[in-house]
């Protein structure tokens, strides 16, 4: 969410471990029915067990987990569980619109790839550990996706019952071990997982499993892990923080305040709050009244705009912007394009902007409208996304490309 990213160290792209994983999920996906996620898997050098997936379909398993598991179907049980987390749209249910357009764009920015996304999500107040509304799941739908990744399972060959066997391995050790802390802070217990998930499978077809045991590709994978190097404390590439220096100058326009980093500066109307990250460079500017109460209690932000900065896998604007937008829309379906990008020029820097509507959050009843705009830097890629109810866009649309003008950006 979260401090997992940073923390984590990089991922093992051209593993065998990651390949090894890679071929169990793809196993799992060909055993869903009707609407399919784009389901990825990427291994991730961290000791601690864990695994869980983000709304969209990125999934992250780390290595630690790789090394307690007994056998392939418990990797798989834990594979389809954390699947059924994103199909039963769990996440989704209690994200903020923050979580949900901030996460996709680093995803789609490549930062996970390259070990970056999770301590910069932490620093941007979008956490992704034990306390983290995103992944913290209630005791049903615990239950629920042990019953869903079960069934995937059952019709990849896999032993379900394996999935509760490694769960309760893993709480039988718990109290040996803070390596698994953070999965079962938030991932509790339903209760009675091996007779819930025997009780469900009465109703399966009846097929033989593979044998539950250590596989050569296992022990393999197992053996490459130890190999990987031990996790760094250097900041991980893609991260993107406030270098030292005096914050960047800017013209206020009147009834303005200025919000001033030493990467970039932005003027907001004065009666606006500005809510900064701790890196630096990430901040909320919201409207006087423009702060909601989400489905799960959490705040989200019906008026106001987001900032952040990006290291892009591309110089290219057009391509890394169309990177931002479609992670931005795969984790946010209901979120679309509402218009082609346009060519944009702020403080001499290229940029575009692009329209798009989505129900409002602000206003249940009505549609709310959003501007994306991003900047290539060479510091990496400015976004920020602008978000008013469709009922205010007429007073907030020049105000937002008034507030675009006024970017200032370090030389």
């Amino acid at each position: 969410m979260r401090q997992r990213a940073r923390t984590a160290g990089p991922c093992c792209q051209r593993s065998h471990a990651h390949a090894y994983v890679n071929r169990i999920g793809q196993r799992l996906v060909n055993g869903i029915e009707g609407e399919k996620f784009p389901f990825t898997f990427k291994v991730v050098n961290d000791p601690s067990i864990n695994a869980f997936a983000l709304p969209g379909g990125p999934m992250y398993v780390h290595t630690g987990l790789i090394a307690a598991a007994d056998s392939e179907a418990q990797i798989a049980g834990v594979l389809g569980h954390e699947m059924g987390h994103v199909m039963l749209r769990h996440g989704t249910n209690q994200a903020s619109k923050a979580n949900l357009i901030q996460i996709p764009a680093m995803i789609a920015a490549g930062l996970f790839e390259r070990g970056g996304m999770m301590g910069q999500l932490a620093q941007m107040g979008i956490g992704l550990g034990a306390n983290s509304v995103l992944l913290k799941f209630s005791r049903t739908a615990e239950n629920d996706a042990d019953l869903f990744g079960a069934r995937l399972a059952h019709k990849a060959g896999y032993n379900p019952v394996e999935l509760a066997r490694f769960f309760e391995k893993l709480e039988a050790d718990g109290g040996r071990s803070g390596r698994m802390q953070e999965f079962f802070a938030s991932h509790p217990n339903p209760g009675n997982r091996i007779q819930n998930i025997q009780g469900d499978m009465k109703f399966y077809p009846q097929k033989p499993y593979e044998a539950a045991a250590l596989t050569p590709e296992l022990v393999k994978a197992r053996a490459i892990i130890k190999t990987l190097p031990a996790l760094g404390k250097k900041p991980a590439q893609g991260q993107v923080q406030a270098p030292p220096g005096p914050p960047v100058s800017i013209t206020v326009p009147n009834g303005f305040k200025a919000h001033q980093t030493s990467i970039y500066a932005i003027a907001y109307p004065g009666d606006w709050t500005v809510r900064p990250a701790q890196d630096g460079v990430s901040a909320s500017i919201i409207a006087a009244d423009g702060a909601v109460k989400g489905g799960s209690g959490q705040e989200d932000i019906g008026h106001g705009i987001m900032i952040s900065f990006v290291q892009p896998q591309t110089t290219d604007i057009n391509a890394a912007t169309e990177e931002i937008l479609k992670g931005i829309t795969q984790g946010n379906p209901n979120l679309k394009i509402s218009g082609s990008p346009q060519g944009v020029r702020i403080d001499n820097y290229v940029g575009r902007v692009t329209p798009m509507q989505g129900p409002s959050s602000m206003r249940p009843s009505e549609r709310e409208n959003v501007l994306v705009l991003t900047v290539m830097h060479s510091r990496g890629m400015f976004y920020g996304v602008f978000i008013a109810p469709e009922s205010r866009w007429r007073v907030a649309e020049p105000e937002y490309q008034q507030m675009m003008q006024t970017l200032r950006f370090s030389r």
